[in-house]
């Protein structure tokens, strides 16, 4: 079909956005869109606005400590091992600097350590070009606030300001400078754990019978504002050491930018304000810069992630929380106004939240302007209505999930479309992800407590909204699967992989509470969760009056419960290992050279063999061995509490080195084990799961300072890996420790494990009866039978459901243009293929010892033989059709 020669012309028009329009004043070309777009999104604020001497003498509470030594491998983890992100003006990519790197990675680790030595970020690091791209959701692109501009910065800068961020982000958490509700750019702090936390905060008011008000407020430019003297400044009354505060000043003096629009792009000039979007180090210098604001009245009230500020006030009526929320809004904008920091009222939102239907909704003030409730109130993505029904959230998000599986589903039928396990892939990966998008902080679970009866569990009341997830999910399980629509939905879900909704979120639950567990102790989370102490009890008093009320059950405490506690991991700055890989070679080439290294190992050089096992109970022990001089001279095992391999060949290397430092101070002592994950961490950073024994294996081997870790192949018939395999096995056997604590591993395989049971037994309970005979399990991992094309696929799931082109299923749907026969004269049934008589018996299957038994295996797990058939004899194709 010849299209008509106007409809590229539309298409062009259509896509190109309208006119811009900043202060009354409306730009047609490209060229003044770019300049006017520069001037209200770069240009937000002038040197008048900033202070004069940022290095005015200063009055600080401490000094952080921060390294000045920068280590080789640092520099190249901070510069090489990231995504390969869009270069600068220079057009430099980090895979050019991979494919360069042993040539120039000394020089960059010199550069790297003396910018850092005199605070200083080279100018060509300090040119970027500015790309103007559309916010995601936006409609009116003619507005300057619907453009983002994203700064392009060299790769070899941004290799430097990652390795600072990093550690300013460590430390900011670790020496308390941030408050503990700010999130953004920090480690292990995430948009939804902020939002945990305030529902966290507006149930326990619930508890007590009383109100709250949010306000959420939202800096105007953000990053484009930050001015450079009022950073420094900031930095110094903060503790930083002065070299970092004049590399931050550095890192903002003098920069300059092109702006790209469309197909235009400006000339390059200097810009006298603000942090580049695009830069590694923003936002947490932006974190720093606005850290005041949460130190502020109402300390435990004040939540932050980047730009978006939230204020909560508790209180016994709304009229109360109200005044409470508008003196607030009052100090942060005095507070901007003295540091240059402008709070839109346009995006100021308000939501009042009560137990009951709201009688009024009284207003908070921003400035002059009245803000009253909508609602529901929306921040970091989650929406939050008045009794926390999330009720709007779930729709919005379910709404979203819908249009994406209606476009899969649009991309495939029972005979054409992608793989099936390439559509189950795009389900897992771009829907379920909107689907459950903030489970963590909105889902109740299917019971909870009542507020006046907090140990009476009920229903809590949110089955209509999974109904209505159910219903997105089902769309896009229609899409990997080429089913007809009258399919079981149990066995869609079988089939496809994928468990119902309500076990979707059971899981993504469980695995916030194993997420809970790897938290560091100033996490606001962790605060909120922690156990109440038992109180000194006065013989002199009655003990009901002295024992403390039980905190109410609020959603994250019930999503604490779910797991037992473990030995909470700390919050540690990143360590780096030799650049010396541990394996070098494929297994058995590395254990030849390990025997030829035994060869020529010196007199004197102790040698502890390591290992760990889990026996099949589940129990997890651990054994070494210590040679000397090729003879044995110790030799220990033992056992750990619920823990995993990991832990325990982490355990093992630990006191097998203990055991080596006892003997007569050997000169030289070569750990060797055959677990290479357990071997990186040993040598660099601590894995969170047994961090306590990789920490004291390091502070041992420090001490002694003449200790190897070496990598050993495993099952090669090395005698000490051997030997230290069965005694580890040995170890299993010993009794578990009293008082032991699970380790962190051992939780997250249990998080792990338990939807894999509960769809399980989901499946068993409600498989449908044509599937009794099959002995199929159920799956949530990708099954096997979607790698078939779609026709065939269809075929096999029609022959196991019943639900497709048979007599049975016509005659019931009274489908009455249906063919109801196979040309052999037999009526289509689901087993007829292994029955039809013009099949050539060469590509027929043998049907013994039992026939039903053998039908069933080939249309159940051996749905080879299914495939096989029907493939050789073109069945479906030629000898029944469904026309």
């Amino acid at each position: 079909m010849k299209l008509d020669p106007g409809f590229d012309l539309i298409y062009l028009f259509a896509s190109l956005p309208p006119p811009l329009q900043v202060d009354d004043i409306v730009y047609e070309t490209q060229l003044d869109k770019a300049n006017a777009l520069r001037r209200a999104t770069l240009e937000r604020r002038t040197s008048q606005d900033d202070i004069a001497d940022p290095w005015i003498p200063v009055i600080t509470r401490r000094t952080i400590p921060f390294a000045q030594s920068v280590s080789l491998e640092e520099v190249r983890d901070a510069t090489l091992r990231t995504g390969n992100t869009s270069p600068g003006s220079d057009n430099i990519t980090v895979k050019m600097l991979r494919a360069v790197w042993h040539v120039i990675g000394n020089l960059v680790h010199k550069l790297f350590q003396g910018c850092l030595n005199v605070g200083h970020h080279p100018k060509p690091f300090r040119e970027a070009e500015v790309v103007m791209i559309t916010k995601p959701g936006r409609r009116n692109l003619s507005e300057a606030r619907a453009w983002r501009p994203i700064s392009l910065l060299s790769c070899l800068g941004k290799g430097l300001e990652r390795l600072i961020a990093r550690r300013l982000a460590w430390a900011s958490v670790h020496h308390g400078v941030l408050h503990p509700q700010q999130a953004g750019a920090l480690p292990k702090r995430s948009a939804v754990d902020l939002v945990a936390a305030l529902v966290h905060d507006i149930e326990e008011a619930f508890a007590r019978n009383m109100v709250a008000t949010v306000v959420t407020l939202d800096a105007e430019g953000a990053f484009d504002t930050v001015l450079q003297n009022r950073l420094i400044l900031r930095l110094r009354q903060q503790g930083w050491p002065p070299n970092v505060a004049r590399w931050a000043g550095s890192l903002m003096h003098d920069r300059s930018a092109c702006v790209r629009y469309q197909d235009v792009t400006t000339p390059s000039s200097p810009l006298q304000c603000g942090l580049p979007q695009g830069s590694p180090a923003s936002p947490i210098l932006y974190l720093l810069y606005t850290e005041p604001i949460y130190r502020l009245r109402n300390l435990k009230g004040r939540f932050g992630y980047a730009d978006d500020t939230a204020i909560l006030c508790v209180g016994n009526t709304l009229e109360e929380t109200a005044r409470k929320a508008s003196r607030h809004v009052r100090d942060l904008v005095d507070w901007g106004t003295v540091n240059a920091i402008t709070f839109d009222h346009k995006k100021t939102e308000v939501m009042h939240f009560s137990r009951t239907k709201l009688r009024s909704a009284p207003p908070v003030f921003h400035g002059e302007v009245k803000k009253r409730p909508e609602s529901a109130l929306r921040w970091l993505g989650i929406w939050l209505d008045s009794t926390l029904t999330f009720k709007t959230h779930v729709e919005k998000w379910t709404a979203k999930a819908a249009k994406v599986a209606h476009h899969l589903k649009g991309m495939a039928n029972t005979n054409r479309g992608p793989l099936p396990s390439a559509v189950r892939r795009a389900v897992r990966a771009c829907i379920e992800p909107q689907l459950l998008f903030g489970a963590e902080a909105w889902y109740p679970g299917m019971t909870c407590p009542r507020w006046t009866q907090p140990a009476k569990e009920v229903p809590s009341g949110i089955r209509h909204l999974i109904r209505r997830m159910d219903k997105s999910l089902h769309t896009a399980v229609r899409a990997v699967l080429p089913i007809w629509k009258t399919t079981p939905l149990s066995a869609r879900h079988r089939e496809a992989g994928i468990p119902p909704v309500s076990q979707l979120l059971e899981s993504c639950r469980l695995r916030f509470a194993a997420r809970l567990r790897s938290l560091d102790e100033a996490h606001p989370l962790v605060a909120r969760t922690k156990p109440m102490r038992a109180p000194v009890i006065n013989r002199a008093i009655k003990l009901k009056y002295q024992l403390p009320r039980k905190p109410f059950r609020t959603r994250l405490r019930r999503s604490d419960e779910l797991l037992p506690r473990c030995a909470r991991p700390e919050l540690l700055p990143q360590r780096f290992a030799s650049d010396q890989p541990l394996q070098t070679a494929l297994k058995e080439e590395s254990a030849a050279k390990f025997r030829d290294w035994l060869q020529s190992v010196e007199p004197g050089t102790a040698i502890v063999y390591s290992d760990g096992s889990l026996s099949p109970e589940g129990a997890a022990g651990y054994g070494y061995a210590i040679h000397l001089d090729g003879l044995t001279v110790l030799a220990g095992n033992g056992r750990l509490g619920p823990a995993e391999v990991f832990d325990a060949e982490a355990k093992g290397a630990l006191e097998g080195l203990r055991a080596a430092l006892g003997l007569s101070e050997p000169e030289r002592i070569v750990v060797c084990l055959d677990n290479l994950a357990v071997a990186k961490c040993l040598q660099g950073m601590p894995s969170d799961s047994s961090q306590k024994e990789f920490m004291e294996f390091q502070a041992l081997a420090a001490e002694h300072g003449a200790t190897e870790i070496r990598w050993i192949p495993g099952h090669t018939n090395i005698p000490g890996n051997e030997q230290a395999d069965a005694l580890a096995k040995a170890g299993t056997s010993q009794p578990e420790p009293v008082d032991a604590l699970p380790t962190l591993a051992y939780l997250r395989k249990v998080a792990r494990r338990r939807p894999k049971d509960a769809f399980k037994a989901w499946w068993e309970a409600s498989a449908p009866q044509q599937y009794r005979v099959l002995d199929l399990d159920a799956t949530t991992g990708c099954p096997p039978e979607l790698t078939l094309p779609r026709p065939l696929l269809h075929h096999l799931l029609a022959a196991r459901t019943h639900h497709g082109d048979f007599a049975d299923y016509h005659e019931r749907f009274k489908h009455e243009d249906a063919r109801l026969t196979c040309s052999c004269g037999r009526q289509k049934e689901p087993k007829h293929l292994f029955y039809c008589r013009k099949i050539p018996p060469r590509h027929r299957m043998r049907l013994a010892p039992s026939p039903t038994a053998a039908v069933n295996r080939a249309i159940g797990r051996d749905f080879d033989q299914f495939v096989k058939v029907a493939k050789a004899s073109s069945f479906f194709g030629t000898i029944c059709p469904r026309h």
